[in-house]
Protein backbone atom coordinates (compact mmCIF):
# COMPACT_ATOMS: atom_id res chain seq x y z
CA UNK A 1 0.00 0.00 0.00
CA UNK A 2 1.23 3.72 -1.04
CA UNK A 3 2.74 5.28 1.90
CA UNK A 4 -0.10 8.31 1.89
CA UNK A 5 -2.85 5.65 2.04
CA UNK A 6 -2.11 4.42 4.47
CA UNK A 7 -1.85 7.69 6.63
CA UNK A 8 -4.79 8.47 5.32
CA UNK A 9 -6.13 5.24 6.88
CA UNK A 10 -4.35 5.55 10.10
CA UNK A 11 -5.51 8.91 10.65
CA UNK A 12 -9.01 9.08 9.16
CA UNK A 13 -10.58 5.83 9.73
CA UNK A 14 -12.75 5.02 6.65
CA UNK A 15 -15.22 2.32 5.15
CA UNK A 16 -13.62 -0.17 3.10
CA UNK A 17 -15.74 1.18 -0.08
CA UNK A 18 -14.78 4.51 1.03
CA UNK A 19 -11.14 3.42 0.82
CA UNK A 20 -11.19 1.41 -2.47
CA UNK A 21 -13.32 3.91 -4.14
CA UNK A 22 -9.95 6.83 -2.83
CA UNK A 23 -7.76 4.89 -4.14
CA UNK A 24 -9.63 3.94 -7.60
CA UNK A 25 -9.36 7.73 -8.04
CA UNK A 26 -5.77 8.32 -7.73
CA UNK A 27 -3.76 8.76 -10.74
CA UNK A 28 -0.24 8.35 -9.93
CA UNK A 29 2.15 11.08 -11.30
CA UNK A 30 6.24 10.74 -12.06
CA UNK A 31 7.72 13.61 -12.27
CA UNK A 32 11.43 14.19 -13.27
CA UNK A 33 13.62 16.79 -11.54
CA UNK A 34 12.77 20.32 -13.07
CA UNK A 35 9.67 18.83 -14.59
CA UNK A 36 6.54 21.40 -12.88
CA UNK A 37 3.86 19.96 -11.20
CA UNK A 38 1.59 23.23 -12.11
CA UNK A 39 2.70 26.49 -14.12
CA UNK A 40 1.70 29.66 -13.74
CA UNK A 41 -1.12 30.85 -15.47
CA UNK A 42 -2.69 27.04 -16.19
CA UNK A 43 -5.90 26.25 -13.22
CA UNK A 44 -4.87 23.90 -10.25
CA UNK A 45 -6.66 21.47 -11.37
CA UNK A 46 -5.57 18.48 -8.62
CA UNK A 47 -4.13 18.15 -5.14
CA UNK A 48 -1.78 15.96 -5.06
CA UNK A 49 0.31 14.20 -2.05
CA UNK A 50 4.35 13.60 -2.43
CA UNK A 51 4.93 9.47 -2.51
CA UNK A 52 8.35 10.42 -2.72
CA UNK A 53 10.67 13.01 -3.96
CA UNK A 54 10.34 16.84 -3.24
CA UNK A 55 8.83 20.04 -4.84
CA UNK A 56 9.25 23.16 -4.60
CA UNK A 57 6.71 26.36 -5.27
CA UNK A 58 7.61 29.80 -6.01
CA UNK A 59 6.80 33.03 -8.04
CA UNK A 60 8.22 34.71 -11.13
CA UNK A 61 9.43 37.96 -10.23
CA UNK A 62 10.76 40.10 -13.01
CA UNK A 63 14.47 39.76 -11.38
CA UNK A 64 14.09 36.19 -9.79
CA UNK A 65 12.17 33.59 -8.91
CA UNK A 66 10.78 33.57 -5.56
CA UNK A 67 10.59 30.56 -4.14
CA UNK A 68 7.73 30.17 -0.98
CA UNK A 69 7.53 26.64 -0.61
CA UNK A 70 9.18 23.12 -0.12
CA UNK A 71 6.69 20.15 -0.60
CA UNK A 72 8.28 16.55 0.50
CA UNK A 73 6.72 13.07 1.16
CA UNK A 74 3.65 13.12 2.84
CA UNK A 75 2.88 16.63 1.84
CA UNK A 76 -0.25 18.03 0.16
CA UNK A 77 0.74 19.54 -3.30
CA UNK A 78 -1.14 22.37 -5.37
CA UNK A 79 -2.20 25.70 -6.18
CA UNK A 80 -5.38 25.79 -3.18
CA UNK A 81 -6.46 29.54 -4.14
CA UNK A 82 -6.50 27.98 -7.98
CA UNK A 83 -8.19 25.00 -7.24
CA UNK A 84 -10.81 26.30 -5.02
CA UNK A 85 -11.66 29.41 -7.45
CA UNK A 86 -11.07 27.73 -10.69
CA UNK A 87 -8.94 30.85 -11.23
CA UNK A 88 -5.21 30.54 -13.26
CA UNK A 89 -2.66 29.83 -11.01
CA UNK A 90 -0.01 32.85 -9.94
CA UNK A 91 2.33 30.30 -8.47
CA UNK A 92 4.48 27.42 -10.29
CA UNK A 93 5.32 23.98 -8.86
CA UNK A 94 8.04 21.92 -9.91
CA UNK A 95 9.71 18.51 -8.86
CA UNK A 96 13.30 19.15 -7.13
CA UNK A 97 14.08 15.68 -7.20
CA UNK A 98 12.64 12.53 -9.23
CA UNK A 99 9.20 12.59 -7.30
CA UNK A 100 5.77 10.26 -7.50
CA UNK A 101 2.69 11.88 -6.99
CA UNK A 102 -0.31 10.51 -6.38
CA UNK A 103 -2.57 13.08 -7.90
CA UNK A 104 -6.92 13.78 -7.54
CA UNK A 105 -8.66 15.88 -9.90
CA UNK A 106 -11.16 17.96 -8.78
CA UNK A 107 -14.21 16.39 -9.79
CA UNK A 108 -13.06 13.15 -8.50
CA UNK A 109 -12.54 14.81 -5.18
CA UNK A 110 -15.66 16.48 -5.52
CA UNK A 111 -17.78 13.36 -6.88
CA UNK A 112 -15.83 11.38 -3.95
CA UNK A 113 -17.35 13.45 -0.98
CA UNK A 114 -20.77 13.66 -2.46
CA UNK A 115 -20.94 9.73 -2.91
CA UNK A 116 -18.82 9.09 0.16
CA UNK A 117 -19.41 12.23 2.84
CA UNK A 118 -16.75 10.90 5.54
CA UNK A 119 -14.01 12.35 3.46
CA UNK A 120 -15.52 15.49 3.69
CA UNK A 121 -13.92 15.49 6.99
CA UNK A 122 -10.50 14.89 5.42
CA UNK A 123 -11.14 17.44 2.97
CA UNK A 124 -11.26 19.84 5.68
CA UNK A 125 -8.16 19.33 7.66
CA UNK A 126 -6.08 19.16 4.92
CA UNK A 127 -7.25 22.45 4.14
CA UNK A 128 -7.14 23.60 7.14
CA UNK A 129 -3.47 22.52 7.56
CA UNK A 130 -2.71 24.29 4.47
CA UNK A 131 -4.42 27.69 5.49
CA UNK A 132 -2.59 27.07 9.11
CA UNK A 133 1.00 26.50 7.40
CA UNK A 134 0.51 29.89 5.01
CA UNK A 135 -0.20 31.83 8.02
CA UNK A 136 2.88 30.64 9.86
CA UNK A 137 5.37 31.21 7.35
CA UNK A 138 3.56 34.85 6.06
CA UNK A 139 4.31 35.70 10.10
CA UNK A 140 7.57 34.41 9.89
CA UNK A 141 8.70 36.64 6.99
CA UNK A 142 6.77 39.58 8.28
CA UNK A 143 7.66 39.54 12.09
CA UNK A 144 11.22 37.05 12.56
CA UNK A 145 14.90 38.49 11.28
CA UNK A 146 16.64 36.22 8.71
CA UNK A 147 19.01 34.86 11.34
CA UNK A 148 15.77 33.56 13.17
CA UNK A 149 14.01 32.24 10.30
CA UNK A 150 17.32 30.06 9.43
CA UNK A 151 17.21 28.91 12.93
CA UNK A 152 14.09 27.84 12.92
CA UNK A 153 13.91 26.26 9.59
CA UNK A 154 17.50 24.25 10.79
CA UNK A 155 15.78 23.52 13.64
CA UNK A 156 12.31 22.09 12.05
CA UNK A 157 13.13 20.65 8.71
CA UNK A 158 17.29 19.58 9.60
CA UNK A 159 17.49 17.79 6.09
CA UNK A 160 16.05 20.81 3.86
CA UNK A 161 19.99 21.39 3.77
CA UNK A 162 20.87 18.23 2.30
CA UNK A 163 18.18 17.78 0.01
CA UNK A 164 17.19 20.77 -1.39
CA UNK A 165 19.59 23.55 -3.21
CA UNK A 166 20.84 26.37 -1.52
CA UNK A 167 19.66 28.83 -3.95
CA UNK A 168 16.30 27.72 -3.14
CA UNK A 169 16.71 27.68 0.41
CA UNK A 170 18.56 31.57 0.83
CA UNK A 171 14.99 32.55 -1.77
CA UNK A 172 12.70 30.78 0.89
CA UNK A 173 14.77 32.44 3.60
CA UNK A 174 14.27 35.80 1.43
CA UNK A 175 17.88 36.09 2.03
CA UNK A 176 20.71 36.25 -0.47
CA UNK A 177 22.88 33.12 -0.81
CA UNK A 178 26.23 34.69 0.97
CA UNK A 179 23.52 35.49 3.88
CA UNK A 180 22.94 32.23 3.90
CA UNK A 181 26.41 30.63 3.92
CA UNK A 182 27.51 32.56 6.50
CA UNK A 183 24.53 31.22 8.89
CA UNK A 184 25.29 27.64 7.80
CA UNK A 185 29.10 28.45 8.64
CA UNK A 186 28.44 30.05 11.96
CA UNK A 187 25.46 27.42 12.74
CA UNK A 188 26.52 24.04 10.82
CA UNK A 189 29.46 23.42 12.52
Amino acid sequence: MKRIFYNIHKIFPLTEETFEALKNCARILHLQKNEFFLTEGEVCSSIGFIEKGSMRLFYNSPDREACNDFFFENSVVGSFASFLSEMPSIVNIVAIENSEVIAFSKKDINDLIEKHPSLKQLSDFIIQEHFIRTEKREEALLKFSPELRFKNLLEEHPKIFKRIPLQYVASYLNITPETLSRYRSRFLV
